[in-house]
């Protein structure tokens, strides 16, 4: 068994980050001579599941696809040890929040990502999703990585800025150890995989590309894309592939709708080829994503979770993780958040509004409903849950913003006065003619006679 200050191949085990079903991960520290030390991330299969093969297997796996990513927007792998029948990953340790943290902590302060900063983050994550599938063997040979677990949970925010793709325990590449048969689960979070995911197809790097543009339409909506009350609710709402552009609920470019849309298209075919292609899309949405950078992402986390950040360095060795008062941030929190964030909705103008008995209702089921034009038989979305669902149903901590009428991609045309048909045409011809002809004979008769 693991414990603080026992050794674990050339690592010193400091302290215990997190505990999980299947795997507990620990911070270790490497030391070396002239008081060289660095501080690593070691993530140790449980004693009892070294036996299970399949688990074992399914590790190295992680293991060995992980190492070979080489990304400045992925979390580098750098060794894989076995001690004494127990395996464990050695990975850079990042001192920092998942989006998902990040996206509850904005939910309780009624605050949402503006374009900019949701594209800013997305295209990070794109750029390192793309080294993945990008990815090849010793021979030069493509692995075909799918990670097929990109979700909030898995997108990581560091203390400095950075933004990373992490967990690649269930992805998929060529010369897997592991092979799920047949019969095997399903392997990623439901409300984030693609249809043909979902119904145990094909799969390639477009299943990434969805995902991640559920996790930007959640960004930039502050709702759950896809919820309801069993996951056969859930899967069903995924497969009709019906539900408005993120801007039907927030200030959002047309240009952006566009976008968002092609990637969570049903149809892979429709999405963006290529996680590159994804990001390029993006910027070109919203050119001012690309002025910002990690010194302005380091402080909107830092004022969105930084009591967060400091309460998990203070558990770890002085000098360990950085805490705000060591790092010497470019800009104001307080005004990174002022920048990168909007409110979420317009029931109050700002804070000092905010009834103290307000509490955020729980799914928005008094929402007006969506227009027939966004999607006919699905209802909207509800909003995103500040906890996650799976682990806290029912939570109070949902937000969710009044319902705005979205405004229509294109105004409404003027009528138009109605134009007699070809037959009518022909009719009313007709009649003049007979007419014409009834006067002249007439005229005649009265001449003549």
């Amino acid at each position: 068994m693991i414990q603080v200050g026992s050794i674990l191949g050339a690592y010193q085990i400091v302290a215990e980050l997190k505990s999980g079903g299947m795997a507990n991960l620990y911070l270790g520290e490497r030391q070396g001579p002239a008081g060289f030390s660095r501080h690593v991330a070691i993530k140790a299969v449980k004693g009892h599941l070294s036996s299970h093969a399949d688990f074992v297997r399914m590790f190295l796996d992680e293991g060995r696809i992980a190492a070979r990513i080489h990304h400045p927007n992925v979390v580098r792998i750098e060794e894989l040890g076995q001690e004494q029948g127990l395996y464990y990953l050695v990975m850079e340790y990042v001192h920092g929040a998942s989006m998902s943290e990040v996206l509850a902590s904005l939910a309780r302060k009624e605050r949402r990502f503006t374009p900019e900063a949701a594209v800013a983050i997305v295209a990070a994550a794109a750029a390192g999703l793309h080294a993945a599938h990008e990815t090849v063997d010793e021979r030069g040979e493509p692995l075909h990585v799918i990670h097929r677990d990109v979700s909030p949970q898995n997108i990581l925010m560091g203390a400095l800025g950075e933004v990373k793709i992490i967990d690649f325990g269930i992805a998929k590449a060529r010369d897997r150890l592991h092979v799920t048969d047949a019969s095997g689960g399903l392997k990623g979070k439901l409300r984030y995989m693609a249809p043909e995911q979902l119904m145990r197809g094909e799969i390639d790097r477009r299943a990434d590309i969805y995902a991640l543009g559920v996790v930007l339409w959640e960004m930039l909506t502050m709702r759950r894309l896809f919820e309801g009350k069993s996951d056969a609710e859930v899967i069903r709402r995924i497969q009709q592939g019906q539900y408005p552009p993120p801007g039907a609920f927030a200030d959002c470019p047309h240009e952006l709708d566009a976008v968002v849309m092609d990637a969570l298209a049903r149809d892979p075919a429709d999405r963006p080829a290529t996680a590159r292609e994804f990001r390029q899309r993006l910027r070109n949405a919203v050119p001012g994503a690309a002025s910002i950078e990690a010194g302005d992402l380091s402080a909107l986390l830092w004022g969105t979770v930084g009591e967060q950040l400091d309460q998990r360095a203070s558990a770890l060795p002085p000098g360990t993780a950085k805490t705000r008062d060591s790092i010497d941030l470019e800009q104001q929190p307080e005004d990174m958040i002022a920048r990168l964030t909007a409110p979420v909705g317009r029931a109050f103008e700002d804070a000092s509004t905010v009834p103290s008995t307000f509490v955020p209702p729980r799914i928005g089921h008094e929402m007006q409903p969506t227009p027939e034009y966004y999607f006919p038989e699905a209802t909207p979305p509800p909003p995103v849950a500040a906890l996650d669902r799976a682990s806290q149903p029912g939570s109070a901590d949902h937000f969710a913003p009044p319902y705005q009428q979205p405004p229509m991609s294109h105004p409404p045309a003027a009528p138009q006065p109605q134009q007699p048909s070809n037959a009518s045409s022909l009719m009313l011809v007709a009649l003049v003619g007979l007419l014409a002809g009834a006067a002249l004979v007439l005229g005649a008769l009265l001449v003549f006679g």
